[in-house]
C-alpha cells in the first residue's frame, strides 16, 4: 500500500525496546505528529528539514516478537523544507 508521510525537522526522545531517538510523523499536512519507531527503508533523514514522503508499506509475516509487523520503503521525496 502507497502511504504519504511528513516527516518533522527535528528526532525525538522515545522508548521502545530501549530509549533512543524517534521521527515525528503524520499522515495529514496538518495532522498531529505521532511518534515512529520504524524505519523507513532507503529514507536519510537530515535534521532541520520537513519532508513530504510517498512510501510503500508491506505486511511483515512473522514478524520478530520486538519488531514492526509493518514494513515502510522510501518510493520518492515529495518535497524537502528548510525548517
Amino acid at each position: 500500500m502507497i502511504k504519504t508521510l511528513y516527516v518533522n525537522s527535528e528526532l525525538v526522545d522515545c522508548v521502545g525496546v530501549e530509549p533512543r531517538k524517534c521521527l515525528q510523523v503524520r499522515e495529514a499536512p496538518h495532522g498531529d505528529w505521532e511518534l515512529f519507531y520504524d524505519e523507513i527503508q532507503g529514507f536519510d533523514f537530515e535534521p532541520g528539514y520537513r519532508y513530504e514522503l510517498r512510501v510503500d508499506v508491506q505486511q511483515v509475516e512473522a514478524p520478530p516478537a520486538d519488531a514492526s509487523s509493518l514494513r515502510y520503503e522510501l518510493v520518492e521525496v515529495i518535497d524537502k523544507t528548510r525548517e
